[in-house]
């Protein structure tokens, strides 16, 4: 590529440069040099230029540049106008027009006072853990015999220990340990029971799964109210953020004068019916009419974009979905537009970066498309790259972090006892736990990170139940699930993942190729101002990544 440099008449001089003055143009378009700068300050670490200096200037300028004459090239094949992408641009800046319109109208009315957050904490029953005690049975029948003998006197524990079918806790008496309200269902104890049972008196039965059981409450403690503070605010704000929008909608439907078409609902329902929906796709009729009506095809394109075409299938549910996937949002669409929201310079500058966006894909698409790969070329890829298909050995396992030891204990108890890991996941120090309902896999490189955990992991049996063990943070419950041997996957099992990589790989190169001729044709058009470049990327800004 020919670039054109203008030099400054001395070094000296640079310091002294103009800083409105461009670090380059392209056919007559500039770039500022607090353009690139303030590109380059957001840029993490790992994306950063390895080399510093003018190199690392030269690089990221270049890559401005090309976004640039990528946009460019869109423009002149009349792309920004193309429906495909304008749409895009819309349903980009219209989904954060909403999400700015609720929090800036609505979640204010959805506010949570901490005194209600705490009377839920105490008055559903929160505040406490319960010691608890179990007498766990087969049948139905055998139940109402552990009730009997109970109320002749004899000691729950020693019925416990003669019936109960989990024998760790009857050992224990049939103690199960302390559990907090969250986990009560999980062990097939009811909210009501767990809130309202008084301390030492027996329960009648109750289901527990295909069994029965009867349980007994020994004691009482605290628990913090910070534990439960982010999820019953969380829980508490979603609820009334439910009823805040829905009386926000029916004042918007009354000013809107919305009504549903009968004949546009049967239209599009018949159609979807029919699984002949190509029509709606371009139906201006009726489906909300009023002040601003809504088209058939305007509902189609948004049930398309949420992939919930099937709620048609059902003239109940359609209602439901079409108002909640099509009306409101459009509703608080035409609000936000009267609030001023879509002039906002933040939301301005989201259209462009959106447009900027959806037009690079759309260049990418059409000018980087390669032909279908013959099965022949997928296999040649998959043998030639066998690093990309290598897995690591790894161990399949459940695991809990528990801080406390005795809190360990206890659930480890009531884990033989039945309840799955993830039952416990709020309780795991590790803060992935929730999501991924207590499920990880260990590598052995893994030792590193976990010096105590992953060597107990890898020599526990599997199907065991093991721990608690002190590792670094607390004590670790765990059951190893399976182990994954490591070594290069088959072609068969890998075969589609060979063809996206060699896809993605012809796509890249062809779209490489795309650049570099956009950059010899617009050669002569483009200039760059070297000094007012460095002075736009000071050393201190393009220092060498580490």
């Amino acid at each position: 590529m020919r670039l054109i440099f203008i030099p400054l008449f001395a070094l000296w001089l640079g310091s002294c440069a103009d800083e409105n003055r461009p670090v380059a143009t392209i056919a007559g378009e500039a770039i500022a040099g607090e353009t690139i700068r303030a590109i380059v300050a957001k840029l993490p670490v790992g994306l950063r230029n390895k080399e510093g200096g003018d190199a690392a200037r030269q690089q990221y300028l270049q890559s401005i540049i090309d976004r640039r004459l990528l946009l460019t090239e869109a423009a002149a094949h009349g792309m920004d106008t193309l429906r495909a992408v304008t749409r895009k641009v819309r349903e980009t800046v219209d989904g954060r027009v909403i999400v700015l319109y609720r929090s800036r109208f609505l979640a204010p009315e959805a506010a949570v006072p901490e005194g209600e957050v705490r009377r839920v904490f105490e008055e559903e029953g929160y505040d406490r853990e319960r010691k608890l005690n179990a007498i766990l049975v087969r049948t139905r029948a055998e139940i109402d015999e552990v009730v009997a003998l109970l109320a002749t006197g004899r000691p729950f524990a020693e019925v416990a220990r003669e019936y109960s079918l989990d024998e760790r806790s009857a050992e224990k008496g049939g103690e199960l340990g302390f559990i907090g309200r969250e986990a009560a269902p999980g062990l097939h104890v009811p909210a009501a029971i767990f809130n309202s049972l008084p301390e030492g008196e027996i329960s009648a039965p109750l289901a527990a799964g295909h069994s029965w059981h009867v349980v007994l409450f020994t004691a009482d403690r605290p628990t913090p109210y910070e534990r439960y503070r982010p999820m019953l605010e969380d829980r508490l704000f979603g609820e009334r953020m439910a009823a805040v929008e829905a009386e926000h909608y029916e004042t918007l439907r009354e000013a809107a004068d919305v009504a549903l078409d009968p004949a546009g609902l049967s239209s599009i329902l018949d159609a979807a019916r029919r699984t002949d929906t190509a029509a709606l796709e371009t139906s201006e009729q009726t489906l909300y009419g009023g002040k601003d009506p809504i088209s058939i095809a305007a509902a189609w394109r948004a049930l398309n974009r949420l992939n919930a075409q099937r709620a048609l299938q059902d003239s109940l549910r359609a209602l439901a979905a079409l108002e909640r996937l099509v009306l409101n949002p459009t509703l608080m669409r035409r609000a936000a537009l009267e609030a001023g929201l879509y002039d906002e310079a933040s939301v301005q500058q989201l259209e462009r970066r959106a447009r900027e966006n959806t037009l690079l894909d759309a260049m990418r698409k059409r000018f980087a498309a390669i032909e279908p790969l013959p099965d022949a070329e997928v296999w040649t890829f998959y043998d030639s790259h066998p690093d990309l298909f290598y897995h690591e050995a790894s161990t399949q396992v459940e695991e809990l972090l528990i801080a406390d030891l005795q809190d360990a204990l206890d659930i480890e108890a009531r884990i033989a006892a039945g309840t799955p890991f993830a039952a416990f996941a709020d309780r795991s120090v590790r803060k992935s736990a929730i999501e991924s309902k207590a499920r990880f896999h260990f590598h052995p490189r893994d030792e590193k990170l976990y010096p105590q955990l992953v060597p107990a992991i890898l020599a526990a049996k599997e199907g065991e139940l093991t721990g608690p063990v002190r590792v670094q943070g607390g004590y670790s419950l765990f059951r190893v699930e399976g182990q994954n041997p490591g070594g290069v996957e088959s072609y068969e099992k890998v075969q589609q993942q060979a063809r996206a990589l060699l896809r993605r790989e012809r796509e890249n190169q062809a779209f490489e190729n795309l650049v570099k001729d956009l950059r010899q044709r617009y050669a002569d058009r483009i200039t760059i101002d070297e000094d007012q470049l460095r002075q736009a990327l000071p050393d201190s800004l393009v220092r060498p990544a580490p």
